[in-house]
């Protein structure tokens, strides 16, 4: 768990000096997670495109005890990261 927390502390220093800076893009940055137990994969995609855009799915050495996949088309909101609670502008 401690390592857990280091994790976190890194994930949170690097966000906060990207949304600091002087980066053009910078409301385009985004950590999905940083953990040594968790993977997360997110993106606007269908999910039968899933496996060719995160090729390491195709890996038979990937092992995983449970799998979560939430689908939905966006009826009501633009289709992008930033969101009313994060800092950055809608590109």
């Amino acid at each position: 768990m401690a390592f857990e927390r280091k994790l976190y502390v890194i994930r949170k220093r690097a966000e906060n000096m990207v949304r600091g800076s002087g980066l053009k893009q910078k409301s385009f940055f985004y950590v999905t997670n940083l953990s040594c137990r968790t993977l997360s994969y997110k993106g606007l995609l269908m999910p039968e495109q899933l496996d060719n855009y995160f090729l390491d799915l195709k890996d038979a050495g990937l092992k995983s005890a449970i799998s979560l996949v939430h689908s939905r088309y966006s009826t009501n909101t633009f289709p992008t990261w930033t969101s009313p609670n994060r800092s950055g502008s809608l590109p």
